[in-house]
């Protein structure tokens, strides 16, 4: 039996959605992390950097999302990480550029205009996220382009890298964020968002 231990922010929800398209048979614990409570002893015997998602796998635990989704997918021998080199490097090549380039320009909007007034940290930045909305629209332009090719990130058919990559630009919603002139982007995030797994893994959550 698989538990996995994480809170409402995009790292979760990237695990969950990949929990739920490949139909695991799971249980889902909620770690509030404005309580403290991935600072409890219990926690940190899960994971030696105290932050969420983990998933418990019997006796053994993994941190990390991308990680995390990696596992998954190899442990239920899905096409979603694909077994050929070439292929499994393409998906390993955007679920990398969301975590250093996009997606971290999106959770530092995220970050600055909801995350700290919720966990009462502070005043927003807008210098901050003047940077942020640059870069981001530069990098959404990249990734419009790809779309527009492919349909996909990683071609014609479904990969991990998609589930990770909608859990950063899903954000863009509440946000407020424009995705006008990305319209490729705007299809593929709709093509997501009606999958049944996306729908099961936001109840998962819902609080």
């Amino acid at each position: 039996m698989l538990k996995l231990h994480g809170f409402y922010t995009q790292n979760t929800m990237k695990t969950l959605y990949v929990l739920e398209e490949l139909g695991c048979d799971y249980e889902f614990a909620f770690v509030d992390l404005f309580k403290g409570e991935h600072k409890s002893e219990a926690f940190s015997k899960l994971t030696p950097v105290g932050k969420a998602p983990v998933l418990q796998v019997g006796d053994e635990s993994i941190f990390e999302s991308g990680a995390i989704c990696r596992y998954l997918a190899n442990k239920e021998g899905s096409a979603l990480y694909p077994e050929e080199f070439m292929a499994r490097a393409k998906v390993d090549q955007w679920m990398d550029f969301f975590s250093c380039h996009l997606g971290r320009w999106i959770n530092t909007l995220y970050f600055e205009n909801i995350i700290k007034s919720k966990a009462g940290m502070g005043e927003t930045d807008p210098k901050v996220c003047d940077e942020a909305t640059n870069f981001a629209l530069q990098q959404l332009a990249i990734i419009d382009g790809q779309l527009e090719r492919t349909g996909y990130l990683t071609g014609g058919t479904l990969s991990i890298a998609d589930f990770f990559a909608f859990a950063y630009v899903e954000q863009v919603g509440p946000l407020e964020f424009s995705l006008d002139d990305f319209p490729n982007v705007e299809n593929w995030l709709g093509k997501l968002e009606s999958r049944e797994s996306i729908a099961r893994a936001l109840q998962k959550v819902a609080r």
